[in-house]
This record gives C-alpha cells, sequence and structure tokens, in this order.
C-alpha cells in the first residue's frame, strides 16, 4: 500500500514538473530560448534570441524578489499585463527586443502557478561553477582573434537580422559570412602562402575583379572598403594565418 502511495505522489509530482516544462515551451520558448543565430564579434561566440534568455531573465527576477510566492506574483502580474515600468532589464531590453505581448486568457492562474514553479525550480544555481569556469576559458582569447574581432567581424560575423523565409531561418550579415568566405579562397588558392598573399593584396587593395564571389557579392554587398595603413604586415599575417587556421 506504501508502494502504491509513494508511486502515486512521484507520478503527481512528475506530471506536475512536465505540465510546467509544456506551458513554458508552448508560450515561452517561442522567444526565450529559441536560438534565431549567432553574433562572433568581440573574439566570443554569443546567441542571438528574439528576447532576453529564459535562464538570465529567471536569475535577475529571483534576486529582485524575497521568495518564490513574490516570483510567481511577478510572473502573473506581467504575462498578464506587459508594462514597461515592469520590465527587470528596463528600457534597453524594451528598445532591444520591444515590449512582450500581453497572454492574458491563454493560461489560467493555476497553470500560471506551474509555470511559474517550473521556472523558479528549473534555473537554480547549481550550475554556478561550470558558468564561472566556463567564463575563465573565455578570457583566454586568442591576440589574433582580437585583430579580426577589431577589423573584421563586424562585417563577416556580425548577425544584423534573420531571414525566416522557406520555412528555415538564416543569418543576415554586411558582407558574406566569415566562414564561407575562407572555404571558397581555400579551394581557389594552392596553398597557405598564396591564401596569405590573397588576404593581405585584398585588405590593401580591395578590386571586384579580386572577389572571390564575384559581381553578385558586389551588387548585394558593395565593395569592401580599404584597410590599407590600419594594419601592419605582421598583423595581417597574424590575422590571415589565424582564418586559415579556424576555418580548417
Amino acid at each position: 500500500m506504501n508502494k502504491i502511495v509513494l508511486l502515486a505522489i512521484l507520478t503527481t509530482t512528475i506530471l506536475s514538473a512536465e505540465s510546467g516544462k509544456q506551458l513554458f515551451n508552448n508560450y515561452c520558448a517561442h522567444c526565450h530560448t529559441n536560438v534565431l543565430g549567432i553574433n562572433e564579434s568581440g573574439g566570443e561566440i554569443t546567441k542571438i534570441y528574439a528576447a532576453p534568455y529564459a535562464k538570465d531573465v529567471v536569475k535577475k527576477l529571483k534576486s529582485e524578489t524575497a521568495n518564490e510566492a513574490e516570483f510567481t506574483s511577478f510572473i502573473k502580474s506581467y504575462i498578464n499585463n506587459p508594462d514597461k515600468r515592469k520590465s527587470v532589464y528596463g528600457k534597453k531590453a524594451i528598445k532591444d527586443f520591444g515590449l512582450m505581448p500581453s497572454l492574458k486568457g491563454t493560461m489560467n492562474d493555476a497553470e500560471i502557478a506551474k509555470l511559474s514553479h517550473y521556472l523558479y525550480t528549473t534555473y537554480s544555481s547549481k550550475n554556478k561553477k561550470q558558468i564561472t569556469t566556463n567564463k575563465k576559458i573565455i578570457k583566454h582569447i586568442d591576440p589574433r582573434e582580437k585583430i579580426f574581432a577589431k577589423n573584421c567581424a563586424k562585417c563577416h560575423a556580425t548577425i544584423i537580422g534573420t531571414n525566416e523565409s522557406n520555412g528555415e531561418i538564416t543569418p543576415i550579415y554586411t558582407a558574406p559570412y566569415a566562414e564561407k568566405v575562407i572555404k571558397k579562397l581555400k579551394a581557389e588558392t594552392a596553398n597557405k602562402k598564396e591564401f596569405i598573399a590573397f588576404i593581405k593584396s585584398y585588405i590593401n587593395n580591395p578590386d571586384k575583379r579580386k572577389s572571390v564571389y564575384g559581381k553578385k557579392a558586389i551588387k548585394d554587398f558593395g565593395l569592401m572598403p580599404s584597410l590599407k595603413g590600419a594594419l601592419t604586415d605582421k598583423e595581417i599575417n597574424d590575422l590571415a594565418d589565424y582564418l586559415y587556421q579556424k576555418y580548417n
């Protein structure tokens, strides 16, 4: 009998957790956890979302509420009546993502309570040590990556938007994506020496006749501006060597 009661309790708990998770997947995940693309500028790969990442929001909200009851009360209030004055991220988040649409009527009070409990218990501090370790790893950036981040990443690795046509999400850049450029250039040069020579020539004197993508890229993105004088020969060599190794 005791085993049956215990099994019933466990089953109820699991179903409750699944319900909270399902509610999150139905109403929150599309904006708060689905990755739209990546940003590689600044020597660090970061993900791009349609709204602030769920874990970050929950962590910040936890720090601004005294307990789970206050946490749940805020979630209920914000879900039903989003207001820029309530935003835990302030004006910047509203400017970057826009104000969240109201979900009033999509969930009842019991469902909102389940969702809040799922968020409160799922995004705990149990991974704090691992996150700290990862931050330490990120700090060790290849010096050549800094050259790329300063002079190339803004156009060739930073996502400025997304294209969701034909049922597929693709990132939009200001210039052809770095990895594709490098792979194509590698295919058109015999060895690393030729690869570096081309990079040096194109950085100093961009020319539409040199473009590895031809007229289409020039039409879509325009001709790359010259960086002559912005980098020394050593920096160009280091950059080219880095790109050759990075996109191998």
